[in-house]
């Protein structure tokens, strides 16, 4: 069982308050009507996959000032980070406009602080921190992947390309690792739809992946990281935009 360092958890909680945070989680009524935007209960309408549900450990952690076991905080980990993709859906739901998926943000951030990161979650992010994607591709394989689906490609659309790190290219595309690990046949279908649309484009051998784990973790410095490994790609190859995977 963790042990929980009272004095980094009170550091966390204060280092994520906010006026905006402390209204959010005040003049939520537990109405209800955040579930009627959410894919987690839709699928299965259960009572911890309301949104409100998920924002209620934040408020005890403020009320108690922390003062929490290991087995609750562990507990309150599995609800921030095992019900919610931060989508946002439920605030167009919510009458008060209340904003669940940062005020879940936040509540990761304290489980972060605290050594709770889940651990498929903290492997994903120490490979996209290592490799550049979190499914620790390396370069080889990447441009490997891209030079034998535009081969394929090309039985079919005999001039198509897949332009890889060409400077002044109106576009940059990047992309979902698994698109490109375990499904490279979106990749076809990715190079074959922007062949045909013919625009302008360009791959890139660093920063492709798009996807960001620190986000979803609510760790904001390995986010920021991570950001700007697309950032400093598309600014090097001096693109005017960026399309993401997601």
């Amino acid at each position: 069982m963790t042990t929980i360092d009272k004095t980094k958890l009170s550091r966390a909680l204060a280092s994520k308050a906010s006026a905006r945070l402390e209204m959010w989680l005040s003049i939520c009524s537990r109405c209800g009507l955040c579930a009627e935007g959410c894919h987690y209960y839709a699928s299965n309408p259960r009572t911890e996959h309301v949104p409100a549900y998920r924002i209620q450990p934040l408020l005890d952690l403020y009320r108690k000032r922390g003062k929490v076991d290991a087995e609750l905080l562990t507990e309150f980990r599995d609800i921030w980070y095992g019900t919610c993709t931060m989508c946002q859906r439920c605030t167009m739901y919510c009458p008060h406009g209340i904003g669940i998926a940062p005020l879940v943000h936040a509540a990761r951030g304290v489980a972060v602080a605290m050594g709770l990161t889940p651990p498929g979650l903290a492997k994903g992010l120490e490979n996209a921190l290592e490799f550049g994607n979190n499914l620790g591709m390396t370069e080889d394989e990447y441009l490997e992947t891209v030079e034998w689906q535009l081969e394929e490609l090309r039985e079919e659309m005999p001039s198509a390309e897949a332009p890889m790190d060409k400077a002044g290219a109106e576009y940059l595309l990047t992309f979902h690792p698994r698109d490109i690990k375990f499904y490279p046949q979106n990749l076809y279908n990715y190079l074959k739809l922007y062949n045909a649309s013919g625009i302008d484009f360009t791959l890139s051998s660093k920063g492709w992946d798009s996807t960001n784990l620190g986000l979803f973790a609510g760790d904001v410095p390995k986010a920021t990281a991570l950001a700007r490994n697309v950032v400093e790609a598309a600014e090097a190859l001096r693109v005017k935009a960026l399309i993401t995977a997601e």
